[in-house]
């Protein structure tokens, strides 16, 4: 009988910012989730070198220790242009790296221009972009909304984000959620409305099904919700304010190809985000 894969390799790209000590807290629960409990940090170190950087890696090995994670530290040379070239150079072909989106826009952008992009869009690795809208929640949002589009593959997508969530996760609420504009609903007969709502509740209802077989070990509870809107974005926004959650799970794929990227959904959904952000992409 063949010995099971191991897991991929799980890394942290660190830019020692505020935003990154943030995102660490979800980084190691994600690797005490784990078998082995490793967490492999890379910083690439630009020009000139950040302040306190010792102190602050200091601050995350000891977070590491408290959870039993065998933290493995690189500090690298680079620069700013350098940063995904650095990133994709040193994590082996199907490793995860968590990294963040910044914190606060620029030119209207939380993602669009970025070394996160670019790892995403090399699609050699799986990334997992994380916005932190609430710092108090360290990493453990036991909440979390997945809003889904019309797609069988969605589950399989989202269920490597909720493992890595682990003990930390109690309830998953899984929003599909159909942008249609106004003009368009308003001109479809009542029986192709019946027809799009039937064939989305037995969607929504399949990948209730699939996520609650592949979380069976950790016994979240799951439930769903429909709705058809002229503004995805706005709409998750707004169910998860409606659910009191804490993280909402977003596969990548639902707007990060938009014509112009900062109107993506995911542009508009960072901006408006009530709760921590976890876009994610090629996860295994």
């Amino acid at each position: 009988m063949p010995e099971p894969r191991p897991p991929p390799a799980l890394i942290f790209a660190y830019d020692a910012s505020l935003h990154g000590d943030w995102v660490a807290h979800y980084a190691i629960r994600f690797a005490a989730s784990r078998d082995p409990r490793r967490l492999r940090l890379i910083h690439v170190q630009g020009d000139p070198p950040v302040p306190q950087l010792d102190a602050r890696l200091a601050r995350i090995a000891a977070e590491c220790e408290v959870l039993g994670v065998a933290l493995d530290s690189e500090v690298v040379a680079g620069r700013d242009a350098d940063v995904t070239d650095r990133l994709l150079a040193l994590a082996p072909p199907g490793a995860i790296v968590v990294t963040g989106t910044r914190a606060r826009p620029r030119a209207r952008s939380f993602l669009v221009g970025t070394a996160t992009a670019r790892l995403m869009a090399a699609g050699r690795i799986g990334v997992i972009a994380m916005r932190i809208v609430h710092p108090g929640v360290l990493g453990q949002p036991n909440r979390v909304l997945l809003p889904i589009a019309d797609d069988d593959a969605a589950a399989a997508r989202a269920l490597p984000l909720l493992h890595l969530l682990g003990t930390d996760l109690d309830r998953v609420h899984v929003a599909l959620i159909r942008e249609r504009s106004a003009l368009r609903t308003w001109l479809s007969s009542a029986d192709a409305r019946q027809r799009v709502w039937v064939h989305d509740a037995a969607h929504l209802a399949a990948v209730e099904e699939a996520l609650r077989r592949g979380l069976a070990p950790l016994h979240p509870h799951l439930d769903g919700s429909m709705v058809v809107t002229t503004d995805r974005a706005r709409e998750v926004a707004l169910t998860a304010a409606r659910h009191h959650t804490r993280l909402i799970g977003v596969d990548a794929t639902l707007g990060i190809g938009a014509r112009w990227p900062r109107r993506a959904p995911l542009e508009q959904l960072l901006r408006l985000a009530p709760a921590d952000v976890a876009i994610y992409r090629g996860l295994s």
